[in-house]
């Protein structure tokens, strides 16, 4: 369900891109960026249809 409330974002591109960015700053605050957090942040990328190597992921 998480997943498709952050869809609901997908119309409107800066908004979508600001999810995904506020995801990364997220999962990187205690330092480290790991694979897990990585995987649920590329995860949002596929819901907002959006391209995860445009975020590194």
């Amino acid at each position: 369900s998480l997943l498709q409330e952050v869809a609901k974002a997908k119309k409107k591109p800066a908004e979508a891109r600001a999810v995904i960015q506020i995801g990364i700053v997220i999962g990187g605050a205690d330092g480290h960026f790991d694979k897990t957090e990585q995987a649920v942040v590329r995860e949002a990328c596929f819901a907002l249809e959006l391209p995860p190597a445009e975020f590194d992921l």
